[in-house]
């Protein structure tokens, strides 16, 4: 037990957005991971590791990991603060406010240390540092070589059993050759012992992310918080176990993508033998096919490259020279023999966005590819069975693997999805408020994007850290139509 009490971990936060030039991130990670693996004191240190970061995901991983010492690396500009990509994949700047906001709170659970490794993080040192008693920020642009030198050096010297400021001196010291050695500026504060020490609670007065998605669906990074559907996706999850075929058909609104992405998709992939891509048809599905097949076949490429391979591909499975059981062999083959989970979501735009010649030539390449290389899982809307069912080979196939159907969620799972995220982040729920939200709520089909925009919107209205209702002040009721209106546009 007392082992297990000084473990320390350390929280790998890695983004290289695609507008922004190309780091060697990975030789970051991989180097500090293999010095700690081989540190006199690597009994003392968990190292975990979380990819393509998004402001959101600050928050997320740090709850599902707890760390005692948060490592950035990634792209940064001074008072605009670090780059990150948003759900869109379109470029956002996190500022120093916004990351010491999240770092008041992450302190009290026991955040020691916050390493920005990128360009002119000082600013956002800075303000950290009012509440995290060891952050080290740049202070000005960093080469790339020599960010890694500081961070592998940095976690030596922690594995070797150093204290933060003698590690901070030895990676600094790895920096004279790049003539860098007094970029990397280091922030103390004493007072912060006493915050981080003496509670286990959040401050009251900041509310803190939202877990809630309002009309977005949950994605495999908001796992954390995604409640109320464990029977179906252990279903789910052992049915895609034994079919390479599965199809998931709910009405709209009914939480099929989430469950897929939030549910299915995190579980697998902790099983360590699935390499996993998804896509949706859009009126291209060759194309958009060709992507998702391309990222697992050369994960290196630019953006450029991509374009340009997955059009070639494309073309090349559109006419038949190119089988999709042909890419998902190769794929298992240079991945030593995973196997390869292939998701395509909002299988109803095949349908509306696509003639019927293409329709058919897609459902082919796809039934195709279904092999001992190859599941396909894919998300559909139910008023859209019928057009799958009217093409003999598809339901031919759906014969053969049954579809797993969704519908409404029970009272029960919904009071999961209301209150666990809010428990899991210590805010608390008015007595009675779960149950008049689901009165109010209702069981209507679509009734999810309805109940996550509430909580969203009750959520921005907390007080200190308890959300509750006031006729004055809002009523799920009053945004029943608008919800309504743009659950039939959300993929969830």
């Amino acid at each position: 037990m007392n082992n297990k009490a000084r473990v320390k971990t350390i929280l790998l936060l890695a983004a290289n957005p695609r507008d922004t030039s190309k780091l060697q991130l990975d030789v970051e990670v991989r180097e500090i991971d293999e010095g700690l693996r081989r540190a006199n004191k690597r009994e003392q240190f968990k190292l975990e590791q979380k990819w393509a970061v998004r402001s959101r995901d600050f928050y997320r991983a740090i709850l599902d990991t707890q760390p005692q010492i948060v490592h950035f690396c990634g792209h940064g500009t001074a008072e605009d603060g670090i780059i990150l990509e948003n759900e869109m994949k379109q470029t956002v700047y996190v500022q120093a406010d916004a990351l010491a906001s999240m770092f008041k709170l992450f302190a009290k659970k026991g955040v020691k240390c916050v390493v920005l490794n990128a360009c002119y993080s000082e600013v956002q040192a800075e303000a950290i540092s009012q509440y995290v008693k060891y952050v080290i920020g740049m202070n000005k642009a960093v080469g790339d070589k020599a960010a890694v030198a500081f961070a592998v050096a940095f976690y030596d010297a922690l594995g070797a059993g150093l204290n933060i400021e003698d590690a901070h001196e030895l990676g600094c010291s790895q920096m004279m050759g790049f003539m860098e050695h007094q970029t990397p500026v280091l922030k103390k504060n004493e007072l912060t012992d006493v915050l981080t020490d003496v509670s286990t609670t959040f401050e009251t007065d900041v509310i803190p992310p939202n877990p809630y998605q309002g009309l977005s669906a949950f994605g495999e990074e908001d796992a954390a918080f995604f409640f109320g559907r464990e029977t179906f996706v252990n279903e789910l999850v052992q049915t895609t176990r034994k079919q390479p075929l599965v199809g998931v058909v709910g009405p709209s609104g009914s939480g099929k993508s989430s469950i897929v992405f939030a549910g299915l998709i995190p579980q697998l992939r902790s099983e360590g033998n699935w390499l996993i891509s998804s896509f949706r048809p859009g009126n291209q599905p060759f194309y958009q096919l060709a992507c998702a097949l391309v990222h697992q076949l050369e994960p290196e490429l630019s953006e450029t490259g991509l374009l340009r391979e997955a059009a070639g591909l494309a073309g090349d499975m559109q006419s038949g020279r190119i089988s999709l059981q042909q890419v998902a062999s190769r794929i298992k083959e240079r991945n030593g023999g995973k196997r390869l989970l292939l998701v395509a979501d909002q299988f109803e735009e095949l349908y509306t966005l696509c003639q019927k010649e293409e329709q058919e030539r897609f459902a082919d390449a796809l039934l195709g590819g279904i092999s001992p290389e190859m599941t396909l899982v894919f998300t559909l809307r139910a008023d859209f069975y019928g057009y799958v069912l009217s093409y003999r080979p598809f339901r031919d196939a759906l014969q053969q693997h049954t579809p797993q159907l969704l519908s409404s969620m029970k009272r029960e799972e919904l009071e999961a999805a209301i209150a666990l995220p809010a428990q899991k982040l210590e805010v608390q729920l008015e007595p009675q408020l779960t149950q008049r939200i689901l009165d109010d709520v209702g069981q209507e089909p679509g009734n999810l994007p309805l109940l996550e925009f509430a909580l969203t919107r009750l959520w921005e209205k907390q007080e200190k850290r308890v959300l509750n209702v006031g006729s004055d002040r809002f009523n799920v009721s009053s945004d029943r139509a608008s919800c309504r209106y743009d659950s039939f546009n959300v993929g969830n």
